[in-house]
């Protein structure tokens, strides 16, 4: 599976000279079949030429599809720069739209996209005597542990003798679930999850959830109640769209703050033009994208800084401009470059209304 450093290693690539051949491919067997995905691969290689794509990373292309890929996931990137011996071939486990691109630096703005779509969550599943939980990345299972306390039983039957073993049983609950809690946070901070989905009974959550520290608390974003014994992939498709949809709500909140910020002249910014400027500037610290937003611009083949007007030479070190059939992509780079967060938005009528692009600033 694709690693975040991978994703870092296209964003810092540029080419000295030599395109790089970037293309996409669509292979969810529910969408097309093997013959259909065949020829839309054809028609992207044919697309790559005639925008320039060497041969040798065509054949390149061509070789992965007939003899290495596995067959396997819902989407394929591949990356070719064979003038520089560069190769990178990634099987998605979640579906990507057919595109396909050739210039000085790896097209990434999809797999930033997906990066945004399926991020990093967990699910917390509880019950009186422990907890599980799954961390689920890119539409994989990441990680997974659980912890288990004292066996706690429910006593049905009257007097007092029962109602006192029950008190016993209760507060072994209530402490199996303060150790589980306490487990569950150490767990997730390891593993940098900061958007948790709850699975249990209400009476159990309610008490859970009282037990957790602050933190662990304001990243819960939904519950849900499945069986102790739920498969991974059962967890997954109950919780996915609980915390997608919790995600989608919060970037779409801050992409309103950020709108208010900039026309009051605050720590917001809107527009492309402005955001490649503060961009190398080092003053963003959120970036947010319309997943079809695309613009051409021009990129200094000396600082790399990327402008969108059609300048005789680079604003910032006079050096030469080079055109780009998407700007947007390339600031995407400096976002991931700069370890920035990249959010994508899906058809946001407000981030359209402002150009397509947004940002949270730094000052």
């Amino acid at each position: 599976m694709m690693q975040e450093r991978d994703l870092q290693e296209l964003a810092e690539l540029v080419s000295d000279g030599a395109p790089i051949l970037s293309l996409y491919l669509n292979v969810d067997p529910q969408r097309r079949s093997t013959e259909e995905h065949k020829l839309s691969l054809r028609r992207l290689l044919a697309q790559a030429a005639d925008q320039g794509a060497a041969p040798a990373d065509i054949t390149r292309v061509e070789r992965f599809f007939d003899h290495e890929y596995n067959r396997q996931g819902q989407g394929v990137a591949c990356f070719s720069a064979q003038a520089t011996d560069f190769w990178r071939g990634y099987t998605l486990l979640m579906p990507v739209e057919d595109f396909v691109f050739v210039g000085l630096r790896p097209y990434i703005k999809p797999l930033s996209d997906l990066w945004d779509d399926y991020d990093r969550f967990g699910v917390i599943m509880v019950d009186r005597e422990g907890a599980r939980v799954f961390i689920y990345h890119l539409g994989a299972l990441e990680d997974s542990a659980g912890t288990l306390g004292s066996e706690v039983k429910r006593h049905k039957q009257g007097g007092w003798a029962s109602q006192k073993l029950q008190r016993y049983e209760d507060q072994e609950a209530k402490h199996n679930l303060k150790d589980a809690a306490a487990w569950a946070d150490d767990y997730l901070r390891k593993h940098k999850v900061t958007s948790v989905v709850l699975s249990g009974t209400e009476g159990n959550l309610a008490q859970f959830r009282e037990l957790l520290p602050r933190s662990l608390q304001d990243n819960v974003v939904g519950q849900i109640n499945l069986d102790m014994s739920a498969s991974p992939a059962e967890v997954w498709e109950h919780a996915f769209q609980i915390a997608r949809e919790a995600q989608r709500q919060a970037e779409s909140e801050l992409l309103e703050q950020v709108v208010t910020l900039a026309h009051k002249g605050g720590a917001g910014a809107i527009g492309l033009a402005d955001i490649l400027v503060a961009l190398p500037a080092g003053r963003v610290h959120h970036l947010l994208v319309d997943t079809a937003f695309h613009a051409p611009g021009h990129q200094c083949a000396n600082c790399q800084a990327v402008v969108v007007e059609d300048l005789a030479a680079c604003p910032y070190c006079g050096g030469k401009l080079v055109a780009t059939a998407d700007a947007v992509n390339l600031a995407v780079h400096q976002a991931i470059d700069a370890g920035l967060k990249v959010s994508a938005l899906d058809r946001s009528p407000l981030l359209t209304q402002v150009g397509g692009i947004a940002a949270v600033l730094r000052y």
